[in-house]
């Protein structure tokens, strides 16, 4: 059982647990009503489950402009109907903060885009979304240096979907 803002939980686990619409708590920025909630958050991970038409996606909170409260924060869209990336090819790693972000509901669900630096954009388009915005332990302190950490230094450093999570905020629609 997870309490608002008290207990810590896996992130997965969370976005599996079905009493996760208990946790309904208005967000400074709504990232599922709100045109640039998530502007200057990053990106760090999507993950696409096929059987189950689900996409999240996990974004790093620290230089987010909308966002004071929390660290991390998860977008999960359920019953996907459309899923694209684009960026152009990378020989090296890139923090890609988020510079436009567009919620859009309509009749047939949910749809959000997001504009990232480096050239970069994701779409998702489904039938509900959730949205988390919590704390990871070490959240705080300053990112990574993607120029000349390693990548199990980047990744210690940034969430996972393995990360213990404290939901400050959740919303729905």
């Amino acid at each position: 059982m997870v309490a608002l803002g008290v207990s810590a939980v896996i992130i997965e686990d969370l976005l599996r647990w079905d009493g996760r619409w208990s946790l309904a708590a208005m967000p400074e920025a709504d990232a599922l009503t709100d045109c640039d909630a998530l502007l200057e958050a990053a990106l760090i991970d999507v993950k696409m489950d096929a059987t189950t038409s689900s996409v999240w996606l996990l974004l790093d909170c620290r230089g987010a402009v909308e966002l004071e409260m929390g660290n991390t924060a998860v977008v999960a869209i359920s019953g996907v109907t459309q899923f694209q990336w684009r960026t152009e090819l990378r020989a090296q790693r890139s923090w890609r903060a988020v510079m436009g972000w567009r919620p859009e509901l309509s009749g047939s669900g949910f749809s959000c885009t997001a504009e990232l630096t480096s050239g970069s954009s994701i779409h998702v388009s489904g039938s509900a979304a959730e949205f988390y915005v919590g704390d990871i332990p070490g959240g705080d302190e300053p990112p990574p240096d993607f120029t000349v950490a390693t990548d199990a230094e980047i990744r210690a450093g940034l969430a996972s979907w393995t990360s213990e999570f404290r939901v400050v905020h959740a919303s729905f629609v």
